[in-house]
């Protein structure tokens, strides 16, 4: 035990934590943080769907049922009562024949299908910047996709982007009817779900660069000092490699847990735990979930997904670590390695995991590949570490 304590002092040193600790606070800045501004803030669609289902959460819970539909007609009224009184304060409103949403919508419609003039651009945006016309839009585009819905309508209707004999299509095809069958009664907002998938797929690719950053020196600076002479003149320092190898796993877990406990703070303060219970098979329906989850079981998947993959990158460093001579032989290692995982595995698995869109058409893969691809990948580093192990004590016998 007081060996393992040791060579995690030798991981965590002050100096490296320091510099982990600045890149990481320019990459939220740059990545990860871009993506939690838009979850609350702003008039975009986005913020609407967020707004709309915040308020139906309290109202209706986790899904709107069918006998609850009328509900959604009231709120509708309300909102055009509102937009035809805030219309009604716009100066040349009245002139362009704009006096409630219905002679809006006309309105707009006309001028989308000649030339807009820049009476017509500056009168929109006034009606844009000056009432609740966004979130008029996003209710009855809801409306609409609930009605089609659970009217018998199916968006395998549109048809797909691949071939119908593609095991891909024929897989989500099925999902889609098993979900429809089930009835899509749920508003979680697609808005959510996107952003959720963004901040998730670079928050994986920061914890698996950030543990290459760790434990690239460990061994390489053991090397350097000649410990690795000192530890072979006893046995149990000729084994010393396979606590360095848990140390270094360890410590992997570890820097995952604490990026977790700087990363995920803004992501909590963006309130979108209210919908943890919320089913991920939505009206909104930019995507569909390859299983029945709700919302919070989807980011434990993604929780689960980006710790296996941050433990298969301290894995494979280790590795590299333990056959570079120098800390030039080891930048040339890493670079690769940080190629390979940050710009190729990582984001293909965390982008989009567990989900397909609704043309449909395969983002990842069928149902389950990028778990299995995780796990893959963190059973492949645990391989390399115990062949590692193997090999150093072979070595052992033969001398």
């Amino acid at each position: 035990m007081a060996l393992l304590r040791w060579e995690l002092k030798k991981i965590w040193r002050p100096g490296l934590l320091l510099a982990i600790a600045f890149i990481g606070a320019v990459f939220y800045q740059v990545r990860t943080g871009f993506y939690l501004e838009y979850f609350n803030t702003g008039d975009n669609w986005g913020a609407v769907q967020v707004q709309l289902a915040s308020g139906w959460l309290e109202t209706y819970g986790n899904a709107i049922e069918p006998q609850e539909r009328p509900g959604l007609d009231e709120q509708l009224a309300e909102l055009e009562a509102e937009f035809a009184r805030q219309v009604a304060q716009i100066p040349g409103a009245a002139e362009a024949g704009i006096t409630d949403y219905a002679s809006y919508a006309a309105w707009a419609e006309t001028y989308n299908a000649s030339t807009w003039s820049d009476e017509a651009n500056a009168l929109d945006w006034e009606i844009y910047e000056n009432t609740n016309r966004v979130m008029l839009g996003s209710l009855v585009e809801f409306m609409e996709g609930y009605d089609y819905l659970s009217g018998g309508g199916s968006i395998l209707d549109w048809g797909g982007d691949i071939s119908e004999d593609s095991p891909a299509h024929q897989a989500s095809v099925q999902r889609i009817e098993q979900a429809e069958a089930q009835g899509v009664c749920g508003f979680l907002p697609s808005a959510v779900v996107e952003n959720t998938d963004e901040f998730f797929h670079y928050f994986a690719i920061w914890c698996a660069f950030s543990g290459v950053l760790l434990i690239s020196p460990t061994l390489v600076r053991d090397g350097l000092h000649r410990t690795r002479a000192m530890q072979w003149t006893s046995r149990r320092g000729r084994r010393v490699l396979n606590t360095q190898m848990g140390a270094a796993l360890l410590s992997g877990l570890l820097l995952t847990l604490l990026n977790c406990a700087v990363y995920l703070g803004p992501f909590l303060s963006t309130g979108a735990m209210k919908f943890w219970n919320c089913p991920m098979v939505s009206v909104w329906r930019e995507s569909y979930p390859w299983f029945d989850w709700t919302y919070g079981q989807y980011l434990l998947a993604l929780l689960g997904l980006t710790v296996v993959l941050s433990l298969a990158a301290c894995g494979f460093t280790v590795v590299l670590s333990q056959f570079s001579g120098s800390y030039v032989a080891m930048l040339l290692k890493a670079i690769p390695l940080i190629v390979v995982l940050c710009w190729g595995l990582v984001p293909w698995v965390m982008m989009g995991a567990g989900r397909f869109s609704n043309d449909p058409v395969r983002l990842t893969g069928l149902p389950g590949t990028e778990f299995i691809c995780g796990v893959l990948a963190a059973l492949a580093a645990l391989v390399l570490c115990g062949w590692t192990c193997l090999r150093q004590r072979r070595q052992e016998l033969m001398g």
